[in-house]
């Protein structure tokens, strides 16, 4: 299929990882069930980029909306590819298509936990344990970047979407090398 023969969705994301009551836990937003084809799930805030936006400001606007908190970029953890399973002209307008997304690591600067959007894809935020909403380790290879497979699952059986558990690798592996002695 030629690139022109598709819709691409271009979406930015953020981990932001803060220690609460002993545990590293993540920031998360829960899709609302009647957003996915799976009900409810747990998801890293971030979304759609705007026409005129770019990809910093569009994953700060997100997380702003969706959990309340104001953010600040400290760092690009990687970039991911999606394409759902089917692939048809079952997909929104009849065509198939391709989310592109960066994922970015950041900081809370200011705010307080709660949804902003009203009528959105966001029912909550919430900071969740991070061995909680981790997928299955994969061995010491990285996890794919593209994937048309379902959500993984929590620890408690709410599905996980699986970029989630991709972006929280990424953020592990780097949090790993920063505890490196510099030789």
């Amino acid at each position: 299929m030629e690139f022109r023969d598709y819709d691409t969705r271009l979406a930015a994301y953020c981990v932001i990882v803060e220690p609460r009551e002993g545990r590293d836990c993540v920031l998360l937003s829960m899709l609302s069930a009647e957003r996915t084809r799976w009900g409810s799930m747990w998801t890293l805030p971030g979304g759609g980029v705007e026409y005129d936006e770019g990809f910093e400001s569009a994953a700060v606007r997100e997380v702003k909306e969706e959990t309340g908190y104001d953010a600040r970029i400290v760092g690009v953890l990687g970039a991911r590819t999606f394409t759902p399973q089917s692939r048809g002209t079952d997909e929104p307008g009849g065509r198939p298509f391709k989310s592109a997304a960066v994922v970015f690591e950041a900081v809370v600067t200011g705010g307080e936990l709660g949804t902003l959007e009203v009528g959105g894809s966001t029912e909550y935020a919430a900071w969740v344990p991070i061995e909680d909403v981790m997928p299955v380790p994969r061995g010491s290879a990285p996890p794919p970047d593209h994937t048309s497979a379902g959500p993984d699952r929590a620890s408690d059986g709410v599905r996980v979407v699986s970029t989630v558990g991709y972006a929280l690798d990424l953020w592990l592996r780097l949090q790993r090398t920063r505890s490196l002695p510099v030789t």
